[in-house]
């Protein structure tokens, strides 16, 4: 449940912001494993890694500028690669995604519907799904779909069914 309910959430430090991913699309949280560079990429993306033999994706988000509203301040001077302390493996519809985090933790509490939001300005409006507080932290709920978007993940939708495909053109 989101905006005025009660969510199981995974919050982690993203730069200057603290940050939550609703706990239904986060696959594994684990140590920053190796990650292989992809010379030609978006600036954004961190390289690859292999989780259980996939090849998956993984992204900076502290250098992913779209998301703050002031993107020069928010690596504390140039932009540069952060070295994350996790590795978050969400599942996006049929597609893995990681993304790079510090101090992950589990959290459940009442999200406030974005436009009631005060608190962490760094992270731009438009990727918030909501926002909730932990302690005397403000944390920012991302929208995924938003974020992964932004990012170019491919868009994710559920597998196909059995009785479900492409139309036969031929009517069969």
């Amino acid at each position: 449940m989101i905006a005025g309910g009660t969510d199981a959430l995974l919050t982690f430090r993203v730069g200057p912001a603290r940050a939550a991913l609703p706990l239904s699309i986060v696959r594994e949280v684990v140590q920053t494993p190796a990650i292989i560079e992809v010379p030609g990429s978006h600036s954004q993306v961190a390289g690859v890694t292999l989780r259980a033999g996939v090849a998956v994706p993984v992204y900076d988000l502290v250098i992913h500028a779209p998301l703050w509203t002031r993107p020069e301040e928010t690596a504390g001077g140039p932009v540069k690669r952060t070295s994350a302390q996790h590795l978050i493996v969400c599942g996006f519809g049929e597609v893995l995604v990681g993304l790079l985090g510090e101090q992950a933790d589990f959290l459940e509490g009442s999200v406030a519907p974005p436009e009631a939001t005060t608190g962490s300005e760094a992270i731009r409006p438009e990727y918030l799904r909501g926002q909730l507080r932990s302690g005397a932290e403000s944390v920012a709920l991302l929208d995924p779909a938003k974020l992964f978007a932004s990012l170019g993940v491919p868009g994710g939708r559920p597998p196909a069914t059995e009785d479900e495909g492409e139309e036969d053109p031929a009517g069969r």
